[in-house]
């Protein structure tokens, strides 16, 4: 019965005037984001590491790791930022694009802020994307990474991993977009 309602249109609307809401109520700092981004694009040349290690990943590991039945688990089935429809292909994903990249504007400002303190933090952060959906071994994917954009955080500034992370983000679901157009 519960695995039913997160299944449910009414689940998926919720959630998605929720956060949606969210990022509205933040839209007076759309601006000072954006700068911020800019304030650390030359960060945006490692975000093909992040990006490289999940292609890596996926590439070579992740068919194997997704027989482990603990490690493939996942409480809601798909990863609610790409929607239930990612299965549908192109025209699936194709209408969550905009909402994500305005939300990634927002979200990873968040993210680095508070997730990048501590190794803790980055733990957390990591594992905080279950309550997304992600299935477990991507969590754990996310962790190598994470400690790269709080090594970025360290040495250069939030502005700096925050570029990083957003562009790393792009980089995936655009990633996504071309794998529905290619296949």
């Amino acid at each position: 019965m519960l695995e039913d309602f997160f299944q449910s249109e009414i689940f998926l609307i919720g959630y998605y005037v929720l956060t949606v809401g969210a990022s509205l109520l933040l839209i007076k700092e759309t601006k000072k984001r954006i700068k911020d981004l800019k304030i650390g694009i030359s960060s945006i040349k490692y975000a093909p590491i992040p990006f490289g290690i999940l292609f890596a990943y996926i590439i070579f590991a992740h068919d194997f790791v997704e027989t482990i039945p603990i490690l493939n688990w996942s409480w809601l089935g798909y990863n609610i930022a790409f929607g239930p429809f990612a299965d549908q292909g192109f025209w699936g994903i194709v209408p969550f694009i905009p909402l994500l990249v305005y939300m990634f504007i927002h979200i990873n400002y968040v993210e680095e802020l508070y997730f990048r303190k501590s190794k803790k933090m980055v733990v957390a952060w990591a594992f905080v994307h279950i309550a997304m959906g992600v299935k477990v071994h991507m969590a754990i994917l996310l962790l190598p990474i994470g400690f790269l954009f709080k090594y970025i955080y360290d040495k250069k500034g939030i502005n700096h991993a925050y570029a990083m992370h957003f562009t790393t983000n792009i980089l995936v679901v655009i990633a996504l977009f071309l794998s529905f157009i290619i296949t």
